[in-house]
Formats: C-alpha cells, structure tokens, sequence
C-alpha cells in the first residue's frame, strides 16, 4: 500500500490499485494519496452498491466499526453484522437471497468480497473495477473529487486494538478449551456480570450459540465460537466494543476491541481481564500477557 500511495502521489494519479497475489482481495489509493482498506473500502463499496440499489442489505464481519453502521443506515441501506471469516459473510449473503432478502454486498474487513452481480465470487479484481466505473462516472458529472470524497463523511474509531491469548493445553483439546472460555464469556455477560455490557444485536440476527446466527430453523455450522459485545457506560453511553473469538487455524483467542473515547480500550481490557478473565479462573487455560500489558500500559509492543 505504502508504494502504491507514493506512486500515486508522484504520478499525480487519479487511483492507485493494490490487489494480494491470487487477486481475491483488493485495496485502493485516492488521488490524494489516501489508503482505502478495511472500513474504509468497505464504506466505498457500500456507497456504490447503494446508490445502484437503495436499501439494500449489506453483510461484514463483526470487527467493523460502529460508525461504518451510521454510514450505511444514513444512506439507507441495512447492515448485517456476522461471523468472522470471509466464506462466512459470503454464504451468509447467498443465504439471506435465498430467504428473499435482497443482499448485493458481502465483505469482510481483510478486503475479501462478492457481489450478488458477480455470481457471489470473491473477486477482488471486479470490485476494483466497479470503483473505476465510479470514478468515470464521477469525472463525466464533472466532479472534480476523487473516489475518496465519497466516504469523507466516515467516521474512524478513536482506538481500536487486537490483542491475542494463546490457550494452553494439548494441542488436541486446544479447541474445547477455547470453546469453554468462549462460552463462559457469553454466561458473564448474560448474568449482567460486566456493567454496561451486552451481547450485540443485529436486526434478526444477534449473537446466539456461539457466533452471530440467525434465527432460522437450519442456521449455519459453527466453524469457531465467537462473541461481540457492545460496552457502555452512564456518562457517554454506548463508547465501544469487543469482540472474542477462536481462531480456526491457530490454539489461540483473539480479541479485538473498538472504542470512540480515548482510553477506552484500555478500560474495556481492565474489566475484561479483572471480571471475566480471573472472576472466571479462564486465565488457567490462558496465556494472557498481552492482555495483562495493554491493561497496564496501554500498549502491547
């Protein structure tokens, strides 16, 4: 990303391209020299698929921001928060059309995406190219704004941190016992153990048995348990939120955190570490150095 922007820069280009090695997923540069990954590409797509078709659901993963769910209600479309891991988004939007909800835009934050026009593949190549398509558009209206003027009004997350705990056990029982930590977070913040605390809702879709599910009658295998928590507290409201899940390939829990006060993360791994992670005894199966560090801190390296 870092030579696509200074490439642009000095071309005076109108967009920079990035794709990884088998193009299934895809980053862009504005024309002043702005990345747009994560969130942000999200939020641009998210902009083109709904100007096409208003109202539309749109699917990601469950680390996006909750702003990038003011961007999308603002511009009418509805946003589906589900399971990490891009096959899951994607078979998440291809179900929600079978069931009759129009769904055009399934991405997750890692730059993987489909659309329902492209067959649902994960093509990080045609993305690019509906954002070309936009950018002609744009300079044929005769704007003068790069592609980038269409997510200004995004708003970014004032913190937002990744922190891992490694579960110690065989190798063979690494997965129950993620499992169980997982599960035992979900018990905490149902007995209202964690103030201000509670499991994240989306529509008809909230986090139940594990992951966020639907309330259908054949809901989706559980691939790896995971839970988000949106946190407030009395004076600001809601201000962040948690997400705790298992990695599918690695005998590990990731915990990725949001939060729009300064602080707050920090804050957010305290409690999560005094109220859960030792109130529970989970820190037995844990490896909780980086949670024990950003706690005192604020920083992991």
């Amino acid at each position: 990303m870092a030579l696509t922007r200074a490439a642009v820069l000095e071309n005076s280009a109108d967009l920079g391209i990035v794709f990884d090695t088998d193009v299934d997923r895809s980053g862009v540069v504005d024309n002043e020299g702005n990345p747009i990954n994560g969130d942000k590409l999200i939020a641009l797509m998210s902009a083109i698929v709904l100007r096409e078709h208003p109202e539309t659901n749109i699917v990601t993963d469950a680390r996006t921001s909750m702003a990038l769910t003011r961007f999308i209600t603002a511009r009418g479309g509805h946003h589906c928060l589900y399971r990490v891991g891009y096959r899951n988004v994607i078979d998440k939007g291809v179900q929600l059309n079978k069931d009759g909800v129009e769904t055009h835009l399934m991405m997750e934050t890692s730059g993987h995406g489909a659309l329902k026009e492209n067959y649902f593949l994960d093509d990080g190549a045609y993305m690019v190219v509906k954002i070309i398509i936009e950018m002609v558009r744009m300079k044929l209206d005769g704007s003068e704004e790069g592609i980038g003027s269409l997510i200004k009004d995004l708003e970014e997350p004032l913190e937002f941190i990744e922190l891992r705990m490694n579960i110690i056990s065989e190798p063979k029982h690494a997965k129950a016992r993620g499992t169980e930590v997982i599960e035992t977070f979900r018990k905490f913040i149902e007995e209202g153990k964690l103030e201000g605390w509670e499991l994240d809702a989306c529509g008809d879709c909230w986090v139940s048995e594990g992951c966020l599910v639907d309330l259908i009658d054949d809901p989706a295998a559980i691939d790896a348990h995971m839970y988000r928590a949106k946190v407030s507290n009395k004076e600001h409201g809601q201000f962040g939120w948690v997400h705790i899940r298992q990695s599918i390939h690695n005998p590990n829990i990731a915990v990725n955190m949001q939060s729009s006060l300064l602080g707050g993360c920090q804050t957010m791994t305290r409690v999560l570490r005094d109220k859960f992670i030792l109130a529970s005894g989970v820190d037995n199966v844990l490896d909780i150095s980086q949670i024990e560090k950003y706690g005192k801190i604020g920083k992991v390296n």
